[in-house]
């Protein structure tokens, strides 16, 4: 038998010397399909192989039937063998390939973590595969640079040569970022945005990366030098290595108190008088009277920036205590404090007032008297004497003592007081309590500051 190939086609002749029938009566070549179709390239699913031909003129076939590739094969043939009625033979084979397998993918980095296990900067990944019968087509490649994370994934694949594609994700760790630093103070500032004593500064990290921060500045306590402002810098590392931007606390620190005031206090007809000096550095000045206005309670008598002041609200035999106080502007406080002594004496009129009419006598108490007697002179003559129980006493124009009117009239007097213990019927007096001299003046020439003392 001789074998003819014919375009790929296989032709089975019976015996050298057969004789080929003539094309009128010569069967087709059986012709294969595969799933129906063409049985060129790879299949990725079952393949049924199945013939086709001319029926008329054979008298037998040999192999084609239908048959299902069900493995995966690099190429299998199937052959198709007609006998011819005529004599002879006819044949055809096909080979069919079948991959129905995704490649196994591996992924391979350009160079080890950079620190224990940790990837700190870009790295190039490549992915190669096992592609079975149809071999590995193309597989992904690239460089990972980013986001950073604890576990994350880089993911490639491959494809084969009958397009089937394998993939596979790798975790690794990744961190290119450095970490943040913040100063963090132990306490806000004590006045006005600024600290008058030490304050210990601690920095803290974060780090988005995942590494975790490791190590910062160390806490630092500053009480000093004095500044507007102090810089306090701090940074922190990560578990890579990374090391933060330094970031800077500016920090306003005055700790050193104003100059400490010079304080005078004059008592007069009802009111304190008084006044201080201020420091350069002073904003602000606070007069703290004790006993305060309202009880034995201290009390802020004054706050502002003036270097004077006038405190009306005060009781004649009652002794206070005054404190100035200078603040700057961190809050810093020097103070000074002054006694003042509870009024003495004859209070009004003062000595030597001219006055236009009948003068308010006011005197300081004396303590447990019970009365006091109060003796008017004019010249070398007294024209007055009585006992009021108060500490005041209002003098007339006109009033009668010793049988006779008496007037006001003008000229000088003199006036004093007593203090007196017991009765009426039986008293005893204490030490004088004051005396003082007055001119009474009725004409328009009179000043004003006379009728004020006569006030």
């Amino acid at each position: 038998m001789t074998r003819v190939c014919l375009l790929g086609v296989v032709l089975l002749v019976a015996g050298a010397s057969a004789v080929m029938p003539s094309p009128a009566a010569a069967a087709s070549i059986p012709s294969p399909s595969c799933n129906g179709g063409g049985c060129g390239g790879w299949f990725r699913s079952n393949v049924t192989v199945s013939w086709s031909y001319d029926a008329g003129g054979v008298s037998g076939a040999s192999g084609c039937g239908s048959t299902t590739v069900t493995e995966d094969t690099s190429g299998t043939t199937f052959t198709c063998t007609i006998t011819l009625a005529a004599g002879g033979f006819m044949g055809n084979s096909v080979s069919v390939k079948k991959d129905s397998g995704p490649p196994s993918v591996e992924a391979s980095f350009a160079r080890a973590p950079d620190v224990e296990g940790w990837y700190t900067s870009p790295v190039a990944v490549s992915f190669s595969g096992d592609g079975g019968p149809s071999g590995i087509s193309s597989c992904t490649s690239g460089t990972y640079g980013g986001p950073d994370g604890v576990a994350v994934k880089v993911s490639g694949s491959c494809t084969d040569g009958a397009g089937n594609v394998g993939s596979t994700s790798v975790s690794i760790r990744y961190d290119a970022t450095a970490p943040t630093v913040t100063p963090v103070p132990e306490r806000p500032p004590d006045t006005d945005g600024w600290y008058n004593h030490p304050v210990k500064i601690a920095f803290s990290g974060g780090d988005g990366g995942g590494a975790g921060v490791t190590q910062c500045t160390a806490p630092v306590t500053y009480g000093g030098p004095d500044a507007d402002p102090a810089h306090l810098v701090g940074q922190c590392r990560d578990g890579v290595g990374h090391l933060s931007p330094p970031v800077a606390l500016d920090l306003r620190y005055d700790s050193t108190k104003p100059a400490q005031p010079k304080v005078h206090a004059t008592r007069g007809s009802g009111a304190v008088t008084l006044s201080w000096t201020s420091a350069a550095d002073a904003v602000r000045v606070e007069v703290v009277r004790s006993p305060g206005t309202k009880g034995k309670k201290p009390a802020v008598v004054y706050s502002g920036k003036a270097r004077r002041v006038v405190d009306k609200r005060i009781t004649a035999h009652a002794r206070y205590w005054y404190q100035v106080r200078l603040y700057d502007r961190a809050g810093n406080v020097s103070s000074k404090t002054l006694a003042v002594k509870p009024s003495t004496g004859i209070l009004s009129p003062a000595a030597g007032a001219v006055v236009r009419r009948a003068p308010l006598v006011r005197w300081a108490p004396v303590k447990k008297a019970r009365f006091y007697n109060v003796q008017l002179w004019r010249k070398r003559v007294k024209v007055l004497t009585t006992w009021p129980s108060g500490v005041r006493l209002r003098l007339n124009d006109t009033w009668r003592f010793a049988g006779k009117r008496q007037r006001l009239t003008e000229g000088p007097y003199q006036l004093y007081v007593w203090p007196a213990f017991g009765t009426l019927a039986n008293p005893k007096y204490g030490k004088l309590v004051g005396r003082v001299n007055f001119v009474v003046k009725r004409g328009r020439a009179a000043t004003r500051a006379a009728s004020r003392g006569a006030a």
